[in-house]
């Protein structure tokens, strides 16, 4: 049977979440002290006996210049004796149904292993930049004027007491210029920072003229300091922020870095081979095709997309796309495509990690006419996504 937890079920759901996955006991008290609600918990039971549960994190997320709901799915976990009977399977069409009568239309997750989610219609939409030598001739030198001019800069110890406004306005300011990144409010900030906290992490502001212009995020595990989220308002707070973690050599061996994708850091290296690389990160995908796409900037001509999903069947079908005030109005219809496409090419081009471009030329779409491949990139232009939450 498959079902929403209930009160009762949660001592088996976390002695399950214990045996599946490699966490502390001050980390699992946590999470189910502050993230976990029976009544976002589906579960897999046989008798008095829980099976399998998922449970789906709650969030609002910024995508395409919308303020979005969307579900973060953690916490996938069968006892060994009953796995390989799909029922994780079953999970995630039972949870389909429940994001359909909550109003949410789209959902991420980090997996295990990505082909395991990318047969149900998952597709990786996110991707970091890891920088694995953070040393003091590479990335961090600069300029020396930026480096001159924040010498009146100052740190400290976060304090969400007293920071909270001050780190939220510097994460907006960095994210206006990406797409996809989770909008945090004082839930998600203490979160974030208790989580850091447990990991022996530390976070710290940089203020310079009495104004807050960054922060760092890193935490330090076998002689190795990793910096997790560095966000930044000019430069010289980016340098100096650097900087501060470079300040730890000597206490440690090396230090890493989580960056945006499309970072440049590296042009600043002696020699960036072998010191950096690309990680697959966050995967994305659409539950409700018209809730999804209907009112997404839109202004070019009428097109049908036919969408083909292998999981979710609702969504197989043909669409037509066209606009209305300068938004997308998205409607069944029984008409011939202009444009195929898989619910996983389909999310990738809603996040804005696949170009319309490289989908065409790498076949993951198809088009019959021309004009109708130029309103699709008009629909979906590229855009740059971005996000460091983990669950």
């Amino acid at each position: 049977m498959i079902r929403l937890a209930r009160e009762g079920d949660t001592p088996q759901i976390r002695d399950l979440w214990s045996y599946c996955f490699d966490d502390s006991p001050e980390f699992i008290d946590f999470f189910f002290n502050t993230c976990y609600l029976p009544g976002n918990t589906l579960i897999a039971e046989e008798g008095d006996r829980i099976q399998s549960s998922l449970q789906l994190l709650p969030y609002r997320m910024q995508l395409r210049g919308r303020e979005v709901p969307v579900y973060y799915i953690v916490g996938v976990g069968t006892w060994p004796e009953y796995r390989g009977q799909g029922l994780v399977k079953k999970l995630l069409l039972y949870a389909d149904n429940v994001m359909k009568e909550r109003g949410y239309d789209i959902s991420i997750l980090l997996p295990f292993q990505y082909d395991f989610y990318r047969k149900y219609g998952w597709e990786v939409c996110y991707d970091l930049l890891i920088y694995r030598e953070v040393i003091s001739n590479s990335v961090i030198a600069a300029p020396k004027q930026q480096i001159k001019a924040g010498t009146g800069g100052s740190f400290r110890k976060v304090n969400l007491n007293v920071d909270l406004n001050k780190l939220t306005d510097c994460y907006f300011n960095y994210m206006n210029g990406y797409n996809g990144y989770i909008l945090r409010g004082p839930n998600e900030w203490a979160k974030l920072i208790k989580d850091l906290e447990m990991d022996n992490g530390f976070a710290y502001a940089y203020e310079f003229n009495n104004e807050t212009q960054g922060y760092i995020l890193y935490a330090i595990e076998d002689k190795t300091l990793a910096i997790q989220e560095l966000i930044y308002t000019t430069a010289t707070s980016k340098h100096n922020l650097l900087n501060l973690a470079l300040s730890h050599m000597g206490q440690v061996d090396n230090i890493i870095r989580k960056a945006p994708i499309w970072d440049t850091d590296y042009l600043s290296m002696l020699d960036s081979r072998g010191k950096l690389e690309k990680e697959t990160f966050v995967m994305g995908r659409i539950h409700r095709m018209i809730g999804a796409i209907g009112g997404l900037d839109y202004i070019g001509d009428p097109f049908v997309l036919q969408v083909k999903d292998d999981f979710y069947h609702d969504n197989n079908g043909c669409y037509e796309i066209k606009q209305r005030n300068g938004k997308a109005k998205v409607s069944r219809v029984i008409e011939e495509p202009d444009i195929t496409i898989n619910i996983q090419c389909l999310s990738q081009l809603l996040w804005g990690y696949l170009s319309v471009e490289n989908a065409y030329r790498e076949n993951r779409l198809s088009c019959s006419k021309e004009e109708s491949l130029q309103n699709l990139m008009k629909l979906f232009p590229h855009m740059y996504n971005y996000m460091t939450e983990v669950y």
